[in-house]
């Protein structure tokens, strides 16, 4: 007898996974033998010596139509196929009710079959089991219809007929096969729930199951293909332990290793994807996807060093394909990870030269471009607009196109391009970045824009932080930074309402640092003096060391003074210029010097000016205020000082423009500090501006003891005689004739050191006669004592001791506290 067997079902089952596809097809279910022919054959048997033995029966004599059939029957087993379908159809005319009609039906279908007229085959197959479904060959013809309704991609009809076939047979191996064969079906119409339930059914049979093997391997892909990982685990762990097929434990082994990768057990994954690696049947395929799956566990691991080493050592051997690239992706982030970006790069570059186009191209291209940015590539700006125009046509939406734009944005932002960086931030899609970055992204857009002067755009982007982000911590910052740009938008209501708040909200924050020193602007702007010293004295109170302390001392100053409440404005502005010398020395001066002139206090005016002309030697003095300084201190008979100051109220490159009484003073002031040259040219810058007066005479004067005291005696007398022109009365003309007396004592004692005493005599006399008209005729503290004791001096030079000793008692008697220069 013969067995023969049914055609295999061509079908291939595809290995899916989350992260790699596995493209190893499974074995080929087993067909099951499908009958042994005897005197009277059964349908669809496994296994003859299966079968219970049947009690031997007494020969019976043949009926006619049993000979016919069994006729039929041995030429259908000599493979006289047309013969016998000719027999069996004979039989089913002649016999139509007889008790082989069943069986002759079937048989006649597989005579077609196997002369591969499948059409008249499937014919027969459905008669017997549409109008014998409780014979014994239905099964059979079930099975048969199942396998040719599964060829002609009729899945769901192929699925009826092999669930029919698994209801009827009595065999167990025939219920395993159709159940096998009927989760194939389901595969094929992708009907999960189905296919699961009948790969149950199969892999619940543990022993004598040709099929279990592979239903487990095609049940574990299922579950992989819906992500149940926890469900396919112990599918492909069951096989390591029961297979025997290398194929088989290689499939396993590589599946089980990628689950318990996925499931974050790297430990466990590891050796699974070794032992693939040792088995000689585990094709290129798996054999790459092990390599890239222990890099992956690697990674997991955090073993980055572990990763590259195992590239490098087998990177010699690595199938072709994207194999390769998923490598040298984990490669390249193993040195990204150990902060290795330039050998990063290099690894990016391999994949997007070698494997243009391909997804590990274009994450590798993300990834080179963050390496860039990492370590502030000068470029990065211009390779981030080359990355999004290379990819946008292909990935639009894809979540690299829009960091991309985040990591351009932010370089521009960290380099202080503002105006970029707010052009950037503004093709950034925020709300679909990572949720964590979503904040600070839209807060440094908003900077951006401030920075970039687009006021509007920032504030509606604060605006916006403000809603979506009420409790972050940039709230403080976000609510000043807009404060700003209110200021800058002119809208000051708006702008104090967030400082405020701020203060009030966030007292102890970076941004009430701010927000105070705002503020005092602010009422600086609006000359609001009392707001703005009440808020720049608290912002030096509770941020001494901010770097905002000097104009806030300033500010503080100012607004002091103001009020006119000097004794507080001078030592807040000497505090701005201490705190912040480079910003206030010249405006804190300025106002520092006219509060000590307000209060007419010319000591500290006169240490302030020292101090400031020490700092800045182009320091610029208000005229008026140095004036009064050096006519004080002349006052005080400070005479040096008073030069000091009163030369720095003029401008000798054009004396014009000085105010005349200065130089007369300066001239008066350098007599009397014996510099006679300094003396001459002041007076003479004053007496050129001043026309005939008596004050005029009182420069004459000035001009005419200067000569005198650098030996000019003609010029001297010429000066006084000038004088004298005009001066005929008063005060001016008494010190211009005491003037003439002291040029005449003068050129008498210099007559007298020469040897010409009569000379010199005749000079004393006439300074005497000078000397006379103030000392008898002219009433003048000052000057009556002084002409007196000069006639007595001259007198007696004169020889005229007794007239000279009447002046000096008259002296005595007039003037006892007197004394003589």
């Amino acid at each position: 007898m013969r067995r023969h067997e049914l055609p295999r079902l061509l079908l291939l089952i595809p290995l899916l996974s989350a992260t790699v596809v596995l493209g190893q097809a499974v074995p080929r279910a087993i067909p099951v033998e499908e009958e042994e022919q005897k005197p009277i054959p059964r349908a669809i048997p496994v296994d003859p010596t299966t079968r219970p033995a049947q009690p031997a029966a007494p020969p019976q004599p043949k009926s006619p139509d049993q000979d016919l059939f069994d006729y039929a029957s041995m030429v259908y087993e000599r493979g006289e196929f047309a013969i016998a379908a000719q027999s069996f159809g004979q039989y089913l005319q002649n016999y139509p009710s007889g008790a082989q009609v069943p069986l002759a039906m079937f048989r006649i279908g597989e005579c077609y079959m196997k002369q591969n007229q499948l059409k008249v085959a499937e014919t027969y197959y459905m008669e017997v089991v549409s109008r014998y479904p409780n014979s014994e060959g239905a099964p059979s013809a079930a099975y048969r219809l199942g396998a040719m309704r599964f060829n002609a991609k009729d899945f769901e009809e192929s699925a009826r007929q092999f669930a029919f076939c698994e209801t009827k047979s009595t065999l167990p191996q025939v219920r395993l096969a159709a159940a096998y064969n009927r989760a194939r079906a389901y595969q094929m119409l992708k009907d999960s729930k189905r296919q699961i339930a009948a790969l149950q059914s199969v892999i619940a049979t543990k022993t004598d199951n040709p099929y279990r093997e592979a239903s487990l391997l095609m049940l574990g892909t299922v579950y992989l293909a819906e992500d149940k990982k926890a469900e396919a685990l112990p599918l492909f762990l069951d096989l390591l332990k029961e297979s025997k097929d290398n194929a088989v434990l290689s499939e396993a082994n590589v599946k089980a290793a990628v689950l318990q990768a996925e499931m974050g057990k790297p430990d466990e994954s590891i050796p699974l994807f070794e032992r693939a690696l040792t088995i000689p049947e585990t094709t290129p395929l798996n054999r790459g996807i092990a390599l890239v799956g222990i890099v992956q566990a690697l990674f997991a691991k955090g073993d980055y060093d572990g990763v590259i080493e195992n590239y490098n050592r087998n990177s010699g051997v690595l199938p072709d394909g994207e194999i390769r690239p998923k490598m040298l992706l984990l490669v390249g982030n193993a040195y990204r990870m150990k902060k290795g970006y330039a050998r990063a790069v290099e690894v990016y570059l391999m994949i997007e030269q070698g494997f243009p186009g391909s997804d590990q191209a274009f994450e590798a291209g993300y990834w080179k471009l963050y390496c860039f940015y990492l370590l502030d590539d000068r470029d990065l700006g211009d390779f981030a607009t080359a990355f999004i125009q290379r990819h946008i046509q292909d990935r639009p939406q894809h979540e690299f196109i829009n960091l991309a734009r985040l990591i351009r944005a932010d370089f521009y932002f960290n380099h202080g391009d503002y105006a970029k960086a707010a052009d950037s931030y503004s093709d950034v899609r925020i709300d679909v970045l990572p949720p964590k970055l979503q904040p600070g992204t839209l807060f440094n857009k908003g900077w951006a824009l401030a920075e970039a002067a687009r006021h509007q755009d920032a504030i509606g982007a604060f605006t916006q932080f403000l809603a979506d982000y009420p409790a972050h911590e940039f709230k403080p910052k976000a609510l000043a930074r807009r404060g700003l740009a209110y200021r800058e938008s002119k809208d000051l209501a708006k702008a104090v309402g967030d400082f405020q708040r701020v203060i009030k909200e966030y007292t102890n924050s970076d941004a009430a640092e701010i927000s105070y020193l705002q503020l005092g602007l602010i009422a600086m702007e609006q000359r609001d003096a009392k707001a703005m010293v009440a808020a720049f004295e608290m912002l030096v109170t509770k941020y001494p060391r901010s770097k905002a302390a000097g104009q806030a001392w300033y500010g503080i100053g100012r607004g002091y003074f103001d009020q006119k409440n000097w004794e507080k404005a001078i030592p807040a502005l000497q505090k701005a210029i201490e705190t912040d010398k480079e910003t206030n020395l010249d405006r804190a001066y300025q106002m520092l010097l006219l509060a000590y002139y307000a209060q007419q206090d010319f000591e500290g005016l006169s240490k302030a000016i020292d101090e400031y002309r020490k700092a800045n030697s182009n320091a610029n003095i208000p005229p008026n205020v140095v004036s009064w300084l050096g006519l004080k201190l002349y006052d005080l008979k400070l005479y040096a000082r008073a030069t000091k100051y009163l030369s720095l109220a003029t401008t000798p490159d054009a004396p014009e423009n000085t105010d005349p009484r200065v130089w007369n003073y300066l001239g008066m002031a350098f007599l009397e500090t014996k510099d006679y040259e300094g003396s001459i040219k002041a007076t003479d810058y004053f007496l050129a501006v001043t026309p005939d007066s008596a004050v005029k005479a009182r420069g004459l004067m000035t001009k005419g003891r200067a000569l005198l005291g650098l030996g000019k005696i003609d010029e001297a007398e010429k000066v006084a005689q000038e004088g004298l022109g005009f001066a005929k009365d008063g005060k001016p003309q008494a010190l211009l004739l005491i003037l003439e007396g002291d040029v005449a004592m003068a050129a008498g004692q210099k007559l007298e050191s020469e040897g010409s005493a009569n000379a010199a005599l005749e000079k004393y006399k006439a300074a005497a006669g000078k000397f006379m008209y103030p000392a008898q005729l002219f009433d003048d503290a000052e000057l009556t004592p002084e002409a007196m004791d000069k006639a007595s001096r001259a007198l007696e030079k004169a020889g005229q001791s007794a007239k000279a000793a009447e002046f000096r008692q008259l002296l005595k008697d007039q003037y006892p506290q007197y004394q003589a220069e």
